[in-house]
Parts: structure tokens; C-alpha cells; sequence
């Protein structure tokens, strides 16, 4: 038993010597918009949100990135974020950072973008503004995700097709977290309510063919380039 209670003491220690270190990185490289390399317009922020849907969008998409934005500086003047969240809205890119995670963010850009096409871009994500959340991540212009109005502003702005359009079906979707937030809206989802389909299975089987871009997706996307990550060892 003695033996028993060292070895639970020194496991608990590691445990928590290895949770202050954690703690203590992520103290030490979180960022706040000074601290991040020079941006420009159009260059697309990453995070993890922190949002009850954020686990879900982990594991079904295999990547920490679930929410993203699009960065405007020369309208501003200083830089703001175009995010979908509920609304589509600007949000000061101080105050974005500090609505995800450990203060992590991951900066990318189109390679070779030219400024006329950023401000098109910019111009384009405007035409969404106020738009409320789509929380069924369906196509369509009514309701906005926040990968889509990515995809979609870059696309319409300047021609410019970012991530890959997949099925709901071809995602990781086989974990419990996944499953149960799926399981919490499916009776209001579009394609199901109203009788359309009146049982959860019926449904779940629409779902797995709807269609949908990931964050992670994008960030994947070979056309874009790193510009500045503090994501370590998870970054993309």
C-alpha cells in the first residue's frame, strides 16, 4: 500500500507540474495584435473559439481550427476582423484573439494576392454583414457559417475558390460530442423539420449527404501561405 500511495503521489505530481507548464506556455505565447508580424487586407485569421460547438468541429474536421475571419486593416484603419458568429459583423482583431482560446491565432495568405483584390474581397464579405448564424451549416445566402463566408468572399470578391467543398458524410463524424450536437438541432434543421423527415435517423441520413467547407479545409488549401501561427505543435 505504501508503495501504492508513492507512485499515486508522484503521478499526481507530474500531473501537475506538466499542467504548470502548460499553463505557463500559454501564458507566455499568447498574442495580442501588436505582436503579430505586419497583415494586410484579405490575410484569413484562425482560432479555436472555444464555442460548445468548437469539440465537435475538432474531431469531425481534424484540425483545432473552428472559427475564422477575415482580416480589414486599410478601411479602418487599424485591424478588425469580418467574422461569422452571429451576426456577420467586424470585430476589432484585439477582442477577436481574446474570444478564442489561450490567445492562439494563425494567420495566413493567399499567395500573390495584389491589393485590388483584397479590397474586392473585403468588399464582398460587406454584403454579408448582419446576416445572422447558420447553425445548420447549409448552402445558401441567408444564413452565414463562418468558413462559408470565406469561401464565399473570396470566391465572389476576386475569383479566388478557397477549401474544399466536402460531404457532412465524408467528415469524421463517428464520435459521441459530434453525434449528440447533431442530435440537439436536428428537428429544426431545414431539410428535416416540418415533417420533411420526423425521425432522428431519417434525418441524420440527409444530413450525411449535405454539403459544407470546413475551416480546416481552408486553412489546408494549398494557394494560401503562413504568415504567423502560436498554435505549435497543432498548427496547419
Amino acid at each position: 500500500m505504501k508503495r501504492l500511495g508513492r507512485i499515486v503521489a508522484i503521478t499526481g505530481g507530474m500531473l501537475v507540474a506538466l499542467v504548470a507548464v502548460l499553463f505557463s506556455w500559454l501564458v507566455f505565447t499568447s498574442v495580442s495584435a501588436a505582436d503579430l508580424p505586419p497583415l494586410k487586407d484579405g490575410d484569413i485569421v484562425f482560432q479555436y473559439s472555444g464555442s460548445s460547438q468548437s469539440l465537435p468541429i475538432l474531431l469531425a474536421s481534424r484540425s483545432a481550427y473552428t472559427h475564422m475571419g477575415i482580416i480589414d486593416i486599410s478601411r479602418n484603419g487599424k485591424p478588425m476582423v469580418i467574422e461569422a458568429t452571429g451576426p456577420v459583423k467586424s470585430t476589432p482583431l484585439d477582442a477577436w484573439i481574446a474570444q478564442g482560446t489561450g490567445g492562439r491565432i494563425t494567420v495566413k495568405r493567399v499567395r500573390s494576392i495584389e491589393s485590388g483584390q483584397a479590397l474586392s474581397i473585403l468588399g464582398e464579405a460587406d454584403k454579408y454583414l448582419g446576416l445572422p448564424y447558420d447553425l445548420f451549416f447549409l448552402d445558401g445566402k441567408d444564413a452565414i457559417y463562418c468558413s462559408e463566408l470565406v469561401h464565399l468572399a473570396f470566391g465572389g470578391g476576386a475569383g479566388i475558390m478557397l477549401g474544399e467543398v466536402q460531404r457532412v458524410g465524408d467528415l469524421d463524424i463517428d464520435y459521441a460530442p459530434v453525434r449528440k450536437l447533431i442530435e440537439a438541432r436536428w428537428q429544426k434543421h431545414p431539410m428535416c423539420r416540418d415533417g420533411k423527415k420526423s425521425t432522428f435517423e431519417a434525418c441524420y441520413q440527409t444530413i450525411l449527404q449535405q454539403t459544407l467547407v470546413t475551416p480546416a479545409s481552408i486553412a489546408r488549401d494549398a494557394k494560401l501561405e503562413m504568415v504567423y501561427s502560436n498554435f505549435g505543435a497543432v498548427t496547419e
